[in-house]
């Protein structure tokens, strides 16, 4: 069966001068021009296609991909709106619908809405943004340190909310922001902690990677020999001074100085750090 608003594997019917013919099961056979068909394949190869409804609602195979397909989530731009809803632009020839009663807020020419693509009940591709239907609060199967992809949502008391492989929702805190988040951006991110109640922490940092106290150390005290024993940075510098020097949080970096003071490895001033004499 072929999936509409998905990718799918389909089997070369035949090949004319205009294009290829796609054999698609339910769907009758499809039409790929030829400026989107690869080379080198011939009748009876199967070639990987997304398929949608075009505007006369026909199934229709291109080889471009979409910014998102059914059951994934994405931030898109609105292009045009009217009484029934607006359309998005998620890179193919036809606008991606999102119906005025799935939409948590109006959405308006120019604006980016982050949203769930999904099937309705009458086959059709469309959009909402109450991603409460789609994106659960509880996970399973997931582990800590698993590398994911996030997209980042509204900024809350207690930090940023995350929508994680499109599935789940996570929070990454205040804490654990060392550097500048904006509304839609998809970033990698590591999960930190499985709660009991199967809600995720996240972090943007691998864990036990490059991070670590003793790496964060180290890389103080080469900035300071580099730099003839005396560095512009301190406890008081801004967290995104300290993730672009750095790439560790303002807490982590000021944990790893108190460290060094303590060692009497360096000294810290109101002008920056410095490399304690011998």
């Amino acid at each position: 069966m072929v999936n509409i608003g998905q990718f799918n594997f389909l089997k070369i019917a035949r090949k004319t001068a205009r294009g290829t013919f796609l054999a698609a099961g339910n769907l009758g056979e499809l039409f790929l021009p030829k400026g989107q068909t690869p080379e080198y394949c011939e009748a009876g190869d199967k070639i990987e296609v997304f398929v949608y409804r075009n505007s006369d609602n026909e199934a229709v195979a291109t080889t471009k991909k979409p910014r998102a397909s059914v059951g994934e989530v994405a931030c898109l731009e609105v292009v045009s709106a009217n009484s029934v809803g607006a359309f998005l632009d998620w890179g193919l020839p036809k606008d991606l619908f999102a119906p005025f009663g799935q939409q948590i807020t109006t959405m308006n020419v120019g604006e980016r809405h982050i949203v769930a693509v999904y099937q309705d009940n009458t086959g059709r591709v469309a959009a909402s943004s109450k991603l409460n239907r789609f994106v659960k609060a509880e996970t399973s199967g997931v582990k800590v340190g698993q590398k994911v992809k996030v997209i980042v949502g509204d900024k809350t008391d207690l930090g940023y909310k995350l929508i994680v492989n499109s599935r789940f929702w996570g929070v990454l805190h205040s804490s654990d922001v060392f550097q500048p988040l904006k509304y839609g951006q998809t970033t990698t991110a590591y999960v930190k902690k499985v709660r009991p109640d199967g809600r995720l922490d996240m972090s943007l940092k691998e864990m036990g990677g490059d991070s670590s106290n003793t790496s964060l150390q180290a890389k103080i005290l080469n900035l300071l020999q580099k730099n003839e024993g005396f560095y512009p940075i301190n406890d008081k510098t801004s967290p995104d001074v300290i993730y672009q020097t750095f790439a560790v949080s303002k807490k982590a970096f000021k944990s790893t100085l108190g460290k060094l003071y303590k060692n009497r490895q360096i000294s810290i001033d109101k002008e920056g750090i410095r490399l304690s004499k011998k």
